[in-house]
């Protein structure tokens, strides 16, 4: 499960090439948008959707769904891409000390 927002928008960002505050702002690139929908994808698997799109500054949770599909549909399409979000996901889950 993945628990930390700030650690996980910091992962994405890093793996995409771009900054918290594009994942999280209004930034329409095609890099800032997929990281943003990235996010929205994992955070959503063990949060509500209106919670994810609250986190990322967006109103609707429709937002997130949209989001989801769209990242579950290139991680099967391109496995690459898949090892990418499942490596994202896996240094986000939280570990119990």
């Amino acid at each position: 499960m993945i628990v930390d927002f700030d650690l996980l928008v910091r992962e994405t960002a890093d793996v995409f090439g771009v900054s918290a505050e594009d994942i999280l702002g209004p930034k329409r690139t095609k890099l800032a948008s997929l990281a943003r929908h990235v996010v929205m994808a994992c955070w959503a698997d063990h949060h509500p959707y209106q919670d994810t799109a609250n986190r990322c500054n967006r109103t609707c949770h429709s937002t997130v769904i949209w989001a989801r599909q769209r990242v579950l549909n290139e991680a099967e399409m391109d496995v690459s891409f898949a090892v990418m979000l499942n490596a994202i996901s896996r240094r986000c889950q939280y570990r119990a000390k």
